[in-house]
């Protein structure tokens, strides 16, 4: 008797710990087969291009020196094409969250390891890498930084480091069209996520201790076009019909 109960408790163990491994197994398949958000597409800036991500935002000493040798295209301080120092006129590359500002559409593909951005303003592209690496430990600045990411339920992350930042008054780097610059010290996350299905919005938050007395976070939204991108020469268009925008 003693020993038939004995196993049966022996087997009604050995079950519970199936049955629990089943279960967490199970979760496991589950939380994997959880669908990535979807934001593939061919989306535009849906906001004003001479606006900031802040209004007025808190500069240090450092930021205020370089925003009053900015000569911006756009805004309340505009500067005609000729004597403007923004980078695009130089057919430079403007970083992020800069770029967005410019009219011009982008795509965004999806990979299991990786997400593509790919922009007609300058025929250029960004990879976030996906795959769970961390920053490179030596740095290596570059014109659009290094970003890598990842997704929280319905919200893409992308935290973007060592980004070339404000070099003199005639390269200078902007946040945005109207001259606000930043360090190459500046850590940008953005938190995308689809409001409908014809819109995202993208919460940027910039942390530049260098530049601004605090933490800058704002929202940019988009909207889906159903466009292809086009080729985009920025040399071209310096050299356009446009008088103003001839070099002298």
């Amino acid at each position: 008797m003693c020993g038939a109960l004995q196993t049966k408790s022996m087997l009604l163990n050995t079950l519970s710990k199936f049955l629990i491994w089943s279960l967490v197994y199970l979760m496991a398949i589950v939380t994997k087969a959880q669908p990535v958000p979807d934001f593939s597409g061919v989306w535009q800036r849906n906001f004003p291009g001479a606006s900031s991500l802040v209004p007025d935002p808190p500069m240090t000493s450092w930021a205020q020196e370089r925003f009053d040798l900015a000569k911006p295209l756009h805004g309340p301080r505009t500067a005609s094409a000729t004597q403007s120092n923004a980078a695009e006129m130089q057919c430079l590359p403007m970083g992020f969250p800069g770029t967005y500002y410019r009219p011009r559409p982008f795509e965004i593909i999806q990979l299991p390891n990786r997400v593509v951005m790919l922009f007609e303003i300058n025929n250029f592209w960004r990879i976030v890498y996906m795959d769970g690496r961390d920053f490179p430990e030596v740095p290596l600045h570059t014109w659009n930084g290094y970003s890598i990411g990842h997704y929280e339920e319905d919200t893409l992350v992308i935290e973007t480091r060592n980004i070339l930042g404000w070099e003199s008054e005639n390269q200078q780097r902007w946040l945005d069209r109207l001259g606000h610059p930043f360090s190459d010290q500046v850590r940008i996350i953005e938190r995308i996520r689809r409001v409908d299905a014809e819109s995202i919005v993208n919460e940027v938050s910039i942390h530049d201790p260098i530049a601004y007395e605090n933490v800058l976070t704002g929202t940019l939204n988009f909207r889906k076009r159903d466009f292809e991108l086009a080729e985009f020469v920025c040399q071209e268009l310096m050299l356009s019909e446009l008088p103003e925008m001839r070099p002298e």
